[in-house]
């Protein structure tokens, strides 16, 4: 039986909230806008625990006049890392409380997603930083895009034999791991068909200098203009060291 390879996957499709996506787990790997729409970006000044951050989200989009199927992206802030069985039982209850607020939490799960354990004033429970939603584009739209935080983990008969590089953060091991992380990066936006000429903002999470991998990160996005913002922080997965995530949106604001 042929298997499909890295190049033949499409985005998929979801009509309802205005965009497709990039099929994952839990959560996808990253969706865009479809023509017609453009993306909103709303962080939250104070971020609220995760239900009563879902409840503000659900009435931002109401105010916007827009479905709860037109969330694309939540962006969470947890207290620490977790353990991989841990942590998929938290994106059950994190899926739970999404369909509690009427928001997609169904297979194939469009809504992307960027989870990190900040060093800095770490939140006492998981809370919601900022969501992205679809919204009508004033022009013809079709350009925005949002691509979930992507760690140094590929598929494997273990999370931990999925690590790129294994538990090595010298310079050289971080290397290895921020190679992986861009390459898939690129490859997401590839799927989805976007132009990486017009992101406007990238959030790089790891606790470790970022020195030995600025020429890797610097030399596959065009990020002069749209900046890279380095959260000191954890991936959300206990083992992993280097995690970025990627946005191109029409307008960001402050709740």
């Amino acid at each position: 039986m042929r298997q499909t390879s890295r190049m033949e996957i499409r985005a998929t499709p979801f009509p309802a909230g205005g965009y497709r996506f990039v099929p994952g787990r839990q959560f996808s790997g990253g969706i865009a806008a479809e023509p017609g729409f453009a993306l909103r970006r709303v962080r939250f000044r104070n971020p609220m625990p995760l239900t009563q951050g879902l409840a503000a989200a659900r009435a931002i989009l109401q105010a916007a006049g827009r479905p709860p199927e037109a969330l694309a992206a939540c962006e969470l802030r947890s207290p620490l890392p977790l353990p991989i069985a841990e942590f998929v039982a938290f994106n059950e209850r994190y899926l739970a409380a999404l369909q509690a607020e009427g928001f997609t939490a169904e297979a194939p799960y469009p809504i992307g997603r960027s989870n990190l354990a900040p060093i800095l004033a770490p939140p006492a429970s998981v809370v919601l930083f900022a969501i992205t939603f679809t919204v009508p584009a004033e022009g013809p739209g079709g350009e925005d895009f949002f691509i979930s935080g992507k760690p140094e983990n590929r598929p494997a008969a273990s999370f931990e034999e999925g690590i790129v590089g294994g538990g090595d953060v010298s310079p050289a091991g971080l290397r290895i791991k921020a190679e992986y992380v861009m390459a898939e990066l690129r490859a997401r936006m590839t799927e989805l068909r976007v132009d990486p000429g017009r992101i406007s903002g990238a959030q790089a999470y790891t606790i470790h200098p970022l020195d030995p991998v600025r020429e890797i990160v610097a030399g596959s996005l065009p990020l002069a203009w749209g900046g890279l913002t380095l959260v000191p922080a954890h991936p959300p997965v206990t083992g992993l060291a280097f995690e970025v995530d990627l946005r191109a949106v029409s307008e960001e604001s402050l709740a």
